[in-house]
């Protein structure tokens, strides 16, 4: 999707991605397997690649429950984002005042760009960071400042959209099913989707799901992020996944520049996913508005 989208937390992947390959960001990534090369056309729902691709992705969807809460407003998640996996020289891309920080995130429902962000532990604990219709901002000791900070946004945005991930997966427009294939004894549906046209583009991401044949829940995702670095790609891998309200959602992510422990930069291991609770209102999360 567009840069509010693409811009991710994984932002800090693909820049590390692109430093280890030394690819040129004059070339487009393109992640597309050969079949869909080959064969993926596009073409609104007619061809049998893109029906079948539509339909897993409908399953997978309804499988993680999201179907079932489409009136939800707010969604709060305490996590860890834990870099200590990640070589020493990798560690200078996070973000974070820690190399394990602990969060509080709130953040809007199926909608992205509003973010309040409140650290639990280290130097800055207590000190609010967040995002106001995309506009960056700190609050520090009560006190409220708008900041230059370009990585805010995708930081928090990124996190916003993986954990609802099966939910914006079912919105993607232009999707071909790929194949089956097994890893690690489990057998997985590989689906292919993107925006505008099936071929590379610079404006939007590629983004492979692979979801499990049995379960339909979504495991792992390989994508693009166009915006910051065309030529490279990374993974994000889905654990330890819990019912919430009856959605199932992962509450690990690794992220990283391939799938496996060798590759991996940092992890969210989270706490608590809580939607609409009670002390956390729009007043909360839109702070330019009341202050």
């Amino acid at each position: 999707m567009k840069s509010v989208i693409r811009t991710s937390c994984f932002l800090i992947i693909v820049l590390v991605q692109y430093s280890i390959t030394g690819q040129s960001v004059n070339d487009l990534a393109d992640i597309r397997p050969d079949i869909i090369k080959k064969e993926g056309d596009f073409v609104s729902g007619i061809s049998h690649r893109e029906q079948k691709g539509q339909e897993i992705l409908n399953q997978c969807y309804k499988a993680h429950g999201w179907d079932k809460v489409s009136d939800i407003k707010i969604i709060t998640a305490v996590y860890n984002d834990d870099w200590s996996p990640a070589l020493e020289q990798l560690k200078v891309h996070n973000n974070w005042p820690l190399e394990n920080q602990k969060v509080r995130h709130d953040f809007y429902a199926f909608k992205l760009g509003n973010s309040r962000v409140e650290l639990l532990n280290g130097p800055a604990e207590k000190e609010i960071w967040g995002i106001d219709h995309n506009i960056p901002y700190k609050k520090i000791h009560g006190k409220l400042n708008t900041i230059d900070d370009a990585n805010m946004i995708p930081a928090l945005v990124g996190k916003e959209y993986f954990i609802q991930l099966p939910y914006w997966i079912n919105k993607v427009p232009l999707v071909n099913y790929v194949e089956e294939k097994v890893l690690h004894g489990k057998t997985y549906h590989l689906i292919y989707g993107t925006w505008k046209s099936g071929e590379p583009n610079a404006e939007f991401d590629q983004y492979i799901y692979w979801i499990n044949k049995e379960t339909k829940l979504l495991e792992m995702v390989q994508y693009t992020v166009r915006v910051v670095a065309p030529a490279v790609y990374g993974y994000v891998v889905f654990k330890n996944f819990r019912k919430v309200n009856g959605v199932i959602i992962p509450f690990q992510h690794q992220l990283g520049y391939l799938p496996t422990e060798e590759g991996l930069i940092h992890q969210m291991i989270f706490e608590s996913i809580t939607f609409d609770s009670h002390d956390v209102g729009p007043d909360y999360i839109e702070v330019f508005g009341n202050n």
